[in-house]
Protein backbone atom coordinates (compact mmCIF):
# COMPACT_ATOMS: atom_id res chain seq x y z
CA UNK A 1 0.00 0.00 0.00
CA UNK A 2 2.81 2.57 0.70
CA UNK A 3 4.82 1.38 -1.96
CA UNK A 4 1.80 2.02 -4.50
CA UNK A 5 1.25 5.53 -2.92
CA UNK A 6 4.84 6.78 -3.01
CA UNK A 7 4.65 5.49 -6.46
CA UNK A 8 1.59 7.31 -7.52
CA UNK A 9 3.37 10.15 -5.87
CA UNK A 10 5.96 10.54 -8.21
CA UNK A 11 4.57 10.23 -11.55
CA UNK A 12 2.17 13.30 -10.70
CA UNK A 13 3.92 16.33 -12.16
CA UNK A 14 5.57 18.58 -9.13
CA UNK A 15 3.47 20.80 -7.98
CA UNK A 16 5.59 23.91 -8.15
CA UNK A 17 4.46 22.88 -12.25
CA UNK A 18 0.88 23.42 -11.17
CA UNK A 19 0.64 27.04 -11.92
CA UNK A 20 -3.37 26.97 -11.55
CA UNK A 21 -2.51 25.52 -7.55
CA UNK A 22 0.46 27.66 -7.32
CA UNK A 23 -1.96 30.65 -7.88
CA UNK A 24 -4.31 30.15 -5.70
CA UNK A 25 -1.56 29.64 -3.17
CA UNK A 26 0.56 32.13 -3.67
CA UNK A 27 -3.27 34.27 -3.68
CA UNK A 28 -3.42 33.10 -0.23
CA UNK A 29 -0.23 33.82 0.93
CA UNK A 30 -0.93 37.53 -0.16
CA UNK A 31 -4.06 37.36 1.42
CA UNK A 32 -2.76 35.89 4.50
CA UNK A 33 -0.01 38.39 5.00
CA UNK A 34 -2.48 41.25 4.75
CA UNK A 35 -4.28 40.16 6.96
CA UNK A 36 -1.58 40.15 9.93
CA UNK A 37 -1.25 43.32 8.93
CA UNK A 38 -4.64 44.26 9.52
CA UNK A 39 -4.53 42.52 12.95
CA UNK A 40 -1.98 44.67 14.35
CA UNK A 41 -3.60 47.92 13.07
CA UNK A 42 -7.38 47.36 13.59
CA UNK A 43 -6.54 47.39 17.31
CA UNK A 44 -3.90 50.21 17.29
CA UNK A 45 -6.66 52.43 15.47
CA UNK A 46 -9.19 51.67 17.78
CA UNK A 47 -7.13 52.56 20.67
CA UNK A 48 -6.61 55.71 19.09
CA UNK A 49 -10.09 56.15 18.20
CA UNK A 50 -11.61 55.41 21.71
CA UNK A 51 -8.89 55.64 23.80
CA UNK A 52 -10.35 52.39 25.29
CA UNK A 53 -9.19 48.78 26.24
CA UNK A 54 -13.34 47.62 25.89
CA UNK A 55 -13.73 49.13 22.74
CA UNK A 56 -10.73 46.98 21.78
CA UNK A 57 -12.36 43.93 22.96
CA UNK A 58 -15.67 44.82 21.57
CA UNK A 59 -14.18 45.02 17.74
CA UNK A 60 -12.44 41.57 18.71
CA UNK A 61 -15.21 40.15 19.91
CA UNK A 62 -17.49 41.30 16.43
CA UNK A 63 -15.25 40.10 14.04
CA UNK A 64 -15.43 36.58 15.64
CA UNK A 65 -19.07 36.21 15.55
CA UNK A 66 -19.38 35.17 12.00
CA UNK A 67 -17.39 31.80 13.47
CA UNK A 68 -20.31 30.54 15.03
CA UNK A 69 -22.72 30.89 11.48
CA UNK A 70 -19.67 28.85 9.33
CA UNK A 71 -22.20 26.08 8.14
CA UNK A 72 -23.98 28.34 6.62
CA UNK A 73 -20.96 29.60 4.74
CA UNK A 74 -20.58 26.05 3.76
CA UNK A 75 -24.03 25.70 2.64
CA UNK A 76 -22.88 29.10 -0.10
CA UNK A 77 -19.41 27.31 -1.13
CA UNK A 78 -20.93 24.07 -2.02
CA UNK A 79 -24.60 25.76 -3.93
CA UNK A 80 -23.03 27.98 -5.38
CA UNK A 81 -19.59 28.64 -8.00
CA UNK A 82 -16.80 28.79 -5.82
CA UNK A 83 -14.33 30.63 -7.89
CA UNK A 84 -16.99 33.36 -8.00
CA UNK A 85 -17.45 33.14 -4.00
CA UNK A 86 -13.71 33.41 -4.18
CA UNK A 87 -13.86 36.77 -6.74
CA UNK A 88 -16.84 38.10 -4.58
CA UNK A 89 -14.91 38.08 -1.26
CA UNK A 90 -11.53 39.07 -2.10
CA UNK A 91 -13.00 42.01 -4.49
CA UNK A 92 -15.53 42.97 -1.43
CA UNK A 93 -12.90 43.39 1.59
CA UNK A 94 -10.84 45.13 -0.71
CA UNK A 95 -12.84 48.03 -1.54
CA UNK A 96 -14.11 47.64 2.21
CA UNK A 97 -11.17 48.38 4.06
CA UNK A 98 -9.77 51.03 1.03
CA UNK A 99 -13.11 52.86 1.91
CA UNK A 100 -12.20 52.52 6.09
CA UNK A 101 -8.69 53.96 4.84
CA UNK A 102 -10.13 56.67 3.30
CA UNK A 103 -12.39 57.82 6.12
CA UNK A 104 -9.56 57.23 8.60
CA UNK A 105 -7.19 59.57 6.29
CA UNK A 106 -9.98 62.01 6.34
CA UNK A 107 -10.57 61.96 10.07
CA UNK A 108 -14.00 61.07 9.31
CA UNK A 109 -14.13 57.58 10.94
CA UNK A 110 -15.94 56.52 13.80
CA UNK A 111 -16.10 53.63 15.77
CA UNK A 112 -19.50 51.95 14.34
CA UNK A 113 -17.51 51.81 10.84
CA UNK A 114 -15.12 49.90 12.57
CA UNK A 115 -17.29 47.39 14.37
CA UNK A 116 -19.64 46.93 10.92
CA UNK A 117 -16.32 46.63 9.11
CA UNK A 118 -14.96 43.81 11.34
CA UNK A 119 -18.34 42.01 11.32
CA UNK A 120 -18.58 42.08 7.25
CA UNK A 121 -14.67 41.38 7.03
CA UNK A 122 -15.26 38.38 9.54
CA UNK A 123 -18.14 36.95 7.34
CA UNK A 124 -16.45 37.41 4.32
CA UNK A 125 -13.30 35.93 5.36
CA UNK A 126 -15.50 32.90 6.73
CA UNK A 127 -17.05 32.31 2.93
CA UNK A 128 -13.39 33.15 1.62
CA UNK A 129 -12.00 29.93 3.49
CA UNK A 130 -14.95 27.66 2.91
CA UNK A 131 -14.91 28.57 -1.23
CA UNK A 132 -11.01 28.27 -0.75
CA UNK A 133 -11.27 24.90 1.03
CA UNK A 134 -13.70 23.16 -1.46
CA UNK A 135 -12.06 24.83 -4.80
CA UNK A 136 -8.46 23.26 -3.94
CA UNK A 137 -9.36 19.78 -4.91
CA UNK A 138 -9.97 20.94 -8.30
CA UNK A 139 -6.92 22.37 -9.79
CA UNK A 140 -4.53 19.11 -8.00
CA UNK A 141 -4.03 15.68 -8.09
CA UNK A 142 -4.78 13.51 -5.44
CA UNK A 143 -2.00 12.07 -5.15
CA UNK A 144 -0.60 15.95 -4.24
CA UNK A 145 -3.96 17.13 -2.22
CA UNK A 146 -1.52 16.70 1.17
CA UNK A 147 1.44 18.05 -0.30
CA UNK A 148 -0.61 21.49 -1.25
CA UNK A 149 -1.96 21.51 2.14
CA UNK A 150 0.84 21.30 3.65
CA UNK A 151 2.03 24.56 1.74
CA UNK A 152 -1.15 25.99 2.18
CA UNK A 153 -0.37 26.02 6.17
CA UNK A 154 3.42 26.45 5.40
CA UNK A 155 2.84 29.83 3.86
CA UNK A 156 0.19 30.75 6.52
CA UNK A 157 2.77 30.27 9.37
CA UNK A 158 5.23 32.26 7.25
CA UNK A 159 2.96 35.03 7.08
CA UNK A 160 2.15 34.97 10.68
CA UNK A 161 6.14 35.12 11.41
CA UNK A 162 6.76 38.08 8.51
CA UNK A 163 3.53 39.86 8.54
CA UNK A 164 3.38 41.18 12.11
CA UNK A 165 7.02 42.95 11.64
CA UNK A 166 5.83 44.30 8.31
CA UNK A 167 3.18 46.28 9.99
CA UNK A 168 5.10 47.30 12.37
CA UNK A 169 7.06 48.85 10.46
CA UNK A 170 4.72 49.87 8.06
CA UNK A 171 2.93 51.43 11.20
CA UNK A 172 6.50 52.95 12.35
CA UNK A 173 7.25 54.45 9.01
CA UNK A 174 3.67 56.05 8.45
CA UNK A 175 0.42 55.87 10.36
CA UNK A 176 -2.31 52.85 10.77
CA UNK A 177 -3.92 53.33 7.94
CA UNK A 178 -1.45 53.06 6.08
CA UNK A 179 -1.80 48.97 6.98
CA UNK A 180 -5.67 49.41 5.98
CA UNK A 181 -4.51 50.09 2.30
CA UNK A 182 -1.95 48.28 2.12
CA UNK A 183 -4.44 44.87 2.90
CA UNK A 184 -6.54 46.56 0.48
CA UNK A 185 -4.32 45.82 -1.93
CA UNK A 186 -3.19 42.56 -0.95
CA UNK A 187 -6.74 41.70 -1.78
CA UNK A 188 -6.95 43.76 -5.36
CA UNK A 189 -4.41 41.54 -5.81
CA UNK A 190 -5.32 38.10 -4.96
CA UNK A 191 -8.45 38.43 -6.79
CA UNK A 192 -6.40 39.28 -9.81
CA UNK A 193 -4.40 36.09 -9.21
CA UNK A 194 -7.46 34.23 -9.07
CA UNK A 195 -8.96 36.02 -12.70
CA UNK A 196 -5.88 33.83 -13.80
CA UNK A 197 -6.88 30.17 -12.79
CA UNK A 198 -8.79 29.03 -15.75
CA UNK A 199 -11.33 26.49 -14.87
CA UNK A 200 -14.87 25.48 -15.07
CA UNK A 201 -16.68 24.50 -12.48
CA UNK A 202 -20.48 24.69 -11.77
CA UNK A 203 -22.10 23.96 -8.48
CA UNK A 204 -25.93 23.41 -8.24
CA UNK A 205 -27.74 26.61 -7.76
CA UNK A 206 -31.38 25.74 -7.47
CA UNK A 207 -34.21 28.16 -7.47
CA UNK A 208 -35.83 28.28 -4.67
CA UNK A 209 -39.30 29.91 -3.70
CA UNK A 210 -39.76 31.64 -0.76
CA UNK A 211 -42.09 28.71 0.68
CA UNK A 212 -39.85 25.80 -0.18
CA UNK A 213 -36.72 27.88 0.49
CA UNK A 214 -36.07 27.36 4.54
CA UNK A 215 -37.12 23.71 4.13
CA UNK A 216 -34.55 23.11 1.41
CA UNK A 217 -31.66 25.89 3.33
CA UNK A 218 -32.16 23.34 6.29
CA UNK A 219 -31.84 20.23 4.92
CA UNK A 220 -28.95 20.72 2.62
CA UNK A 221 -27.04 21.83 6.35
CA UNK A 222 -28.76 18.40 7.73
CA UNK A 223 -27.33 17.05 4.72
CA UNK A 224 -23.20 18.57 5.60
CA UNK A 225 -23.80 17.28 9.83
CA UNK A 226 -25.19 13.56 8.80
CA UNK A 227 -21.52 13.21 6.56
CA UNK A 228 -19.53 14.45 9.25
CA UNK A 229 -21.32 12.19 11.88
CA UNK A 230 -21.90 9.58 9.07
CA UNK A 231 -18.18 9.59 8.12
CA UNK A 232 -15.71 7.83 11.46
CA UNK A 233 -12.59 8.75 10.34
CA UNK A 234 -14.22 12.75 10.12
CA UNK A 235 -16.17 12.61 13.32
CA UNK A 236 -13.91 11.06 15.50
CA UNK A 237 -10.73 13.20 14.12
CA UNK A 238 -13.09 16.15 14.37
CA UNK A 239 -13.69 15.51 18.17
CA UNK A 240 -10.25 14.37 19.19
CA UNK A 241 -9.39 17.72 17.10
CA UNK A 242 -12.13 19.57 19.44
CA UNK A 243 -10.38 18.42 22.84
CA UNK A 244 -7.20 19.15 21.75
CA UNK A 245 -8.25 23.29 20.37
CA UNK A 246 -9.77 22.81 24.71
CA UNK A 247 -6.28 22.21 26.22
CA UNK A 248 -4.17 24.09 23.70
CA UNK A 249 -6.67 27.25 24.29
CA UNK A 250 -6.27 26.66 28.08
CA UNK A 251 -2.43 26.46 27.45
CA UNK A 252 -2.07 29.73 25.17
CA UNK A 253 -4.49 32.12 27.22
CA UNK A 254 -2.05 31.91 29.69
CA UNK A 255 1.20 31.55 27.80
CA UNK A 256 2.42 35.71 27.94
CA UNK A 257 1.07 36.07 31.29
CA UNK A 258 3.27 32.68 32.56
CA UNK A 259 6.12 33.70 30.87
CA UNK A 260 6.04 37.61 31.97
CA UNK A 261 4.64 37.65 35.61
CA UNK A 262 5.81 33.92 36.90
CA UNK A 263 9.02 33.26 34.94
CA UNK A 264 10.01 36.68 35.02
CA UNK A 265 11.25 36.65 31.09
CA UNK A 266 12.14 39.97 29.13
CA UNK A 267 10.18 41.09 26.44
CA UNK A 268 12.89 40.43 24.05
CA UNK A 269 12.84 37.01 25.53
CA UNK A 270 9.43 36.25 24.91
CA UNK A 271 9.51 37.37 21.95
CA UNK A 272 12.64 34.99 20.67
CA UNK A 273 10.52 32.08 21.96
CA UNK A 274 7.13 32.95 20.10
CA UNK A 275 9.53 33.76 16.52
CA UNK A 276 11.09 29.97 17.02
CA UNK A 277 7.80 29.31 17.82
CA UNK A 278 6.73 30.57 14.28
CA UNK A 279 9.85 29.04 12.58
CA UNK A 280 9.12 25.50 13.83
CA UNK A 281 5.45 26.13 12.57
CA UNK A 282 6.76 26.24 9.24
CA UNK A 283 8.85 23.35 9.77
CA UNK A 284 5.93 21.56 11.02
CA UNK A 285 3.70 22.07 8.15
CA UNK A 286 6.09 20.86 5.52
CA UNK A 287 7.10 18.18 7.55
CA UNK A 288 4.14 16.24 7.53
CA UNK A 289 4.22 16.37 3.33
CA UNK A 290 7.59 14.34 4.21
CA UNK A 291 5.91 11.89 6.64
CA UNK A 292 2.56 11.48 4.94
CA UNK A 293 4.32 9.25 2.20
CA UNK A 294 5.62 6.69 4.77
CA UNK A 295 3.20 6.81 7.51
CA UNK A 296 -0.68 6.99 7.23
CA UNK A 297 -2.47 10.08 8.24
CA UNK A 298 -3.86 8.71 11.60
CA UNK A 299 -0.40 7.88 13.04
CA UNK A 300 1.01 11.29 12.39
CA UNK A 301 -1.98 12.80 14.09
CA UNK A 302 -1.70 10.63 17.19
CA UNK A 303 2.03 11.57 16.98
CA UNK A 304 1.44 15.16 17.13
CA UNK A 305 -1.43 14.85 19.32
CA UNK A 306 0.60 13.25 21.77
CA UNK A 307 4.09 15.10 21.50
CA UNK A 308 2.00 18.37 21.63
CA UNK A 309 -0.09 17.74 24.84
CA UNK A 310 3.86 16.61 26.58
CA UNK A 311 5.13 19.72 25.35
CA UNK A 312 2.88 21.96 27.05
CA UNK A 313 3.39 19.89 30.30
CA UNK A 314 6.51 20.22 30.17
CA UNK A 315 6.92 23.71 28.98
CA UNK A 316 4.29 24.25 32.37
CA UNK A 317 7.43 22.93 34.45
CA UNK A 318 10.56 24.80 32.90
CA UNK A 319 11.54 27.24 34.64
CA UNK A 320 15.17 28.31 32.31
CA UNK A 321 14.66 30.01 29.15
CA UNK A 322 16.17 27.47 27.24
CA UNK A 323 13.76 24.79 28.22
CA UNK A 324 11.02 26.83 27.30
CA UNK A 325 11.61 28.02 24.39
CA UNK A 326 12.83 24.28 23.45
CA UNK A 327 9.69 22.73 24.59
CA UNK A 328 7.39 25.52 23.01
CA UNK A 329 8.97 25.12 19.62
CA UNK A 330 7.95 21.23 19.96
CA UNK A 331 4.84 21.75 21.01
CA UNK A 332 3.95 24.06 17.84
CA UNK A 333 6.04 22.18 15.72
CA UNK A 334 3.73 18.93 16.21
CA UNK A 335 0.55 21.20 16.36
CA UNK A 336 1.29 22.40 12.88
CA UNK A 337 1.64 19.09 11.72
CA UNK A 338 -1.82 18.44 12.28
CA UNK A 339 -4.50 21.13 10.16
CA UNK A 340 -2.50 19.83 6.92
CA UNK A 341 -3.67 16.47 7.78
CA UNK A 342 -7.13 17.11 9.02
CA UNK A 343 -8.15 18.97 5.78
CA UNK A 344 -6.25 16.07 3.44
CA UNK A 345 -8.67 13.82 5.34
CA UNK A 346 -11.89 15.58 5.33
CA UNK A 347 -11.29 16.63 1.45
CA UNK A 348 -10.40 12.64 0.38
CA UNK A 349 -13.56 11.38 2.39
CA UNK A 350 -15.92 14.15 1.30
CA UNK A 351 -17.98 14.30 -1.71
CA UNK A 352 -17.27 17.32 -4.18
CA UNK A 353 -20.77 18.52 -3.31
CA UNK A 354 -20.67 18.53 -0.26
CA UNK A 355 -16.57 19.63 0.67
CA UNK A 356 -18.40 23.41 1.70
CA UNK A 357 -20.40 21.82 4.28
CA UNK A 358 -18.16 19.50 5.77
CA UNK A 359 -15.44 21.75 6.27
CA UNK A 360 -17.46 24.74 7.90
CA UNK A 361 -19.35 21.90 10.71
CA UNK A 362 -16.00 20.69 11.15
CA UNK A 363 -14.19 24.01 11.97
CA UNK A 364 -17.43 25.45 13.95
CA UNK A 365 -17.39 21.85 15.75
CA UNK A 366 -14.04 22.51 16.90
CA UNK A 367 -14.22 26.06 17.71
CA UNK A 368 -17.58 25.95 19.37
CA UNK A 369 -15.35 25.42 22.63
CA UNK A 370 -13.01 28.45 22.72
CA UNK A 371 -14.43 30.75 24.60
CA UNK A 372 -15.27 28.72 27.50
CA UNK A 373 -11.73 26.78 27.33
CA UNK A 374 -10.86 30.72 27.68
CA UNK A 375 -12.79 31.38 30.74
CA UNK A 376 -12.03 28.67 32.33
CA UNK A 377 -7.94 28.70 32.52
CA UNK A 378 -8.60 32.39 33.88
CA UNK A 379 -10.88 31.32 36.89
CA UNK A 380 -8.02 28.20 37.29
CA UNK A 381 -5.19 30.50 37.30
CA UNK A 382 -6.94 32.63 39.45
CA UNK A 383 -7.89 30.07 42.14
CA UNK A 384 -4.47 28.15 41.43
CA UNK A 385 -1.55 28.80 39.88
CA UNK A 386 -0.66 29.27 35.40
CA UNK A 387 1.81 26.35 35.81
CA UNK A 388 -1.35 23.90 37.20
CA UNK A 389 -3.79 25.13 34.37
CA UNK A 390 -0.89 25.11 31.86
CA UNK A 391 -1.02 21.25 32.79
CA UNK A 392 -4.14 20.47 32.48
CA UNK A 393 -4.15 21.92 29.48
CA UNK A 394 -1.41 19.70 28.02
CA UNK A 395 -2.91 16.63 30.27
CA UNK A 396 -6.55 17.43 27.92
CA UNK A 397 -4.44 17.67 24.49
CA UNK A 398 -2.20 14.23 24.69
CA UNK A 399 -5.04 12.64 25.71
CA UNK A 400 -6.62 13.01 22.54
CA UNK A 401 -3.96 10.47 20.95
CA UNK A 402 -6.43 7.62 22.05
CA UNK A 403 -8.96 8.66 19.94
CA UNK A 404 -6.40 6.82 17.12
CA UNK A 405 -5.93 3.81 18.73
CA UNK A 406 -10.47 3.35 17.78
CA UNK A 407 -10.78 0.65 15.54
CA UNK A 408 -12.89 2.73 13.34
CA UNK A 409 -9.93 5.65 12.85
CA UNK A 410 -7.08 2.94 12.41
CA UNK A 411 -8.84 1.21 9.73
CA UNK A 412 -10.26 3.89 7.85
Amino acid sequence: MQSLRQNSHEETPPLYKNRKAMNLLGSKFISFLGDQVYLLVLPLIVLQLTGSAVSMGIIAAVERIPVFFQPIAGWIADTYNRKKILYFSDITRGLLLLLLAVLYQTDTLEFWHIAAGALLMGWLTQLHNAAGFAFLPHLVQKERLHEANAWDEGLFQTAIVIGPALGGLLVAITAPGAGLFLNAISFFLTFWMITKIHIEHENKVTLYNRHTFFRTFASELKEGFKHVFNTKIIWYTNVALMISTFGTTMFLTLLIFHLKEVLFFKPAEIGFILSLGGLMAITGALVTNRMSRIFRFQTILMIAHLTGGLSIIGLAYSETFIAVAVTNAIGVLAACMINPCIRTIRQTHTPDHLLGRVQATSRWMTWLLLPVAAMLSGYLAASTSSAFTITIGGIVTASTFLFYLLPAVRKA
